[in-house]
């Protein structure tokens, strides 16, 4: 059987080059092809590349890997890479064969199709690289077999499995995504870091140390790809031959790795056709017009999810119920405030500009929950109506929680973005620009996990003390009753007391161990453990808030009888 596959594919392969070169437009279309490339992109590289050039290159090519890697994980494809073609099909779904074998084959028979790609790329593509094309072209090909067993790979990860023998592939496939989203983030620093080094966009004025990237264990993320790639650049015999053999190891690990799979071949279905494929575009693009513009789509979909609709239908309240215009002004209004400071005859108004910066922050992050109530607080009144929702208590608490949230983020970022902007290259403020922008995205990674505790503690006491709280559509006021607004205030410091205890701790450990890495690589990495803890007290305090949800009294939040 074994036998009579090779024939098929031998056959098919055969048939497909002798009805393609039969064709003259297709001769013709692959000469002008191979023209362009090499005019554009050969001639254009067939001077001796510098140290600076040649970094740019192995880093662009690097990049290319990782984003490919990315995106084989984290996007769906239309067609499964092992989807077989209709004769396929036809012929090796009912032999005896066994799906690794017929995923064998279907892996074997775009070996062409892949060499072709490699010794096209190996030909046109050699600035920075080796001169010599058989190497590039044999690492080319390594490369191209590497991404198609990723492609595999990850389709057969995110497969459905009938039997629950399968519970432990989403663990592995979210490991495998933070791992390749780390690996991007660290091929851009070590992108940035040759880019300061060679006076490339004024990074090298930001005093970011982008070189950490390459140390250990940063420069672990990006190993397997970096090791894919060394064959095209080895400028000795001996260095190809080990790097040559580190690559073929690593794409036989992953070839082993995807024949771990079993596919199974009435999910995977059959490939469509170009034509098909064509006709698919042309409806969809036809149902794309119909239906109306992006985000008119996507408003209409949250309807279908409850949970989505409620946060929606909040976000919506809070253009009409609350006085959110002072707040968006005074947004915008700061950062031209300290963008002002720039002019020498304002400079010296600098520290006064960020105080008053600092101080509207500060109210937005302590007192803005107080304000921004678009969340229980305006539906308590309606609780009967809200427990007839086809969702749960910790859903319908998650969407309160995330309409205050999310209306509060934006202002905040918005402060964030416009200030640090317009203090950037402020020489009063004692702080290089690569700094400053440390410090922002530091702020950044904190204000989801502490926002979301704040509005939780305002509205569990709500839950708790109904008859202290403002509810409904009327705004609060301080003159109304000066006891509830500072006993809220109160509630909100204490909160945030109490919850940045364990984060302040585990980001001061973090920030130590990280500090000789440098001053911006600790605070970024303590910020980031910050605002992971915090985001976990979120969700412990939400799930606390929807056991209170659960038992609350209907009299005492709209005075009705809970009978």
């Amino acid at each position: 059987m074994i036998g009579a596959l090779w024939f098929y594919g031998l056959r098919s392969a055969r048939n497909r080059i002798i009805k393609r070169t039969r064709d003259v437009r297709y001769l013709a279309g692959m000469v002008l092809i191979f023209a362009y490339l090499y005019f554009v992109f050969g001639r254009s590289m067939r001077h001796e590349p510098t140290s600076g050039s040649q970094g740019f290159i192995v880093l662009g090519l690097l990049l290319f890997l990782v984003i490919s890697s990315l995106f084989n994980w984290w996007m769906k494809e239309s067609d499964h890479p092992l989807a077989l073609n209709k004769p396929q099909a036809q012929f090796l779904i009912p032999a005896p064969l066994a799906s690794r074998q017929v995923m064998l084959f279907k892996l074997l028979t775009s070996l062409p199709t892949l060499l072709w790609s490699a010794i096209v790329m190996g030909l046109v593509f050699r600035g920075g690289l080796s001169p010599h094309p058989a190497q590039r072209i044999l690492t080319a090909f390594i490369v191209v077999v590497a991404i198609q067993l990723q492609r595999v790979g990850a389709a057969l990860a995110r497969a459905p499995r009938r039997t629950g023998s399968g519970s432990a592939r989403p663990i592995i496939v979210g490991i495998v995504r933070l791992w390749l989203v780390a690996a991007t983030a660290v091929a851009l620093s070590q992108a940035a870091s040759v880019a300061a080094e060679n006076g490339v966009l004024g990074l090298e004025k930001l005093g970011i140390p982008f070189a950490v990237a390459y140390q250990f264990p940063w420069s672990l993320a990006v190993w397997p790809f970096s090791a894919l790639l060394a064959p095209a650049y080895a400028p000795t015999l001996p260095a190809f031959a080990l790097s040559i053999a580190v690559a073929l190891v690593i794409v036989a690990v992953e070839a082993a790795l995807v024949f771990q799979g079993d596919p199974e071949w009435d999910r995977i279905g059959i490939a469509r056709t170009r034509e098909e494929r064509l006709s698919a575009r042309r409806s969809k693009k036809r149902s794309r017009s119909s239906e109306g513009l992006p985000w008119e789509r996507y408003i209409t979909s949250l309807v279908k999810r409850p949970a989505a609709a409620l946060t929606w239908k909040n976000l919506i309240a809070s253009r009409r119920v609350q006085p959110l215009g002072a707040g968006v002004v005074l947004a915008i209004g700061v950062p031209i405030f300290l963008a002002a400071t720039l002019l020498p005859a304002l400079r010296q108004l600098t520290p006064f500009a960020a105080g008053i910066a600092g101080i509207w922050a500060a109210l937005l992050l302590f007192a803005g929950p107080n304000f921004v109530r678009n969340d229980l607080r305006l539906d308590l009144p309606r609780l009967r109506l809200l427990r007839t929702y086809p969702v749960t208590s910790l859903e319908i608490c998650a969407a309160e929680i995330a309409a205050s949230v999310t209306v509060l983020m934006l202002l905040q970022l918005v402060l964030l973005i416009l200030s640090t902007a317009a203090l950037l290259f402020n020489p009063m403020i004692p702080l290089a620009p690569g700094r400053k922008l440390v410090f922002a995205f530091a702020l950044a990674c904190l204000l989801p996990g502490l926002n979301a505790i704040n509005v939780s503690g305002q509205n569990i006491f709500a839950l708790v003390f109904p008859k202290w709280a403002t509810l409904g559509t009327k705004p609060p006021t301080r003159s109304a009753n000066p006891g509830q607004y500072y006993f809220s205030l109160l509630i909100s410091a204490v909160v945030f007391v109490l919850s940045m205890i364990v984060p302040a701790i585990a980001a001061a450990g973090v920030a130590y161990i990280a500090s000789p890495l440098g001053i911006s690589v600790a605070i970024i990495s303590g910020a980031l453990v910050a605002g992971a803890i915090a985001l976990g007290e979120a969700a412990l305090v939400l799930r606390w808030m929807a056991t209170l949800f659960d038992r609350v009294d209907l009299a005492s939040v709209t005075g009705e009888s809970s009978g």
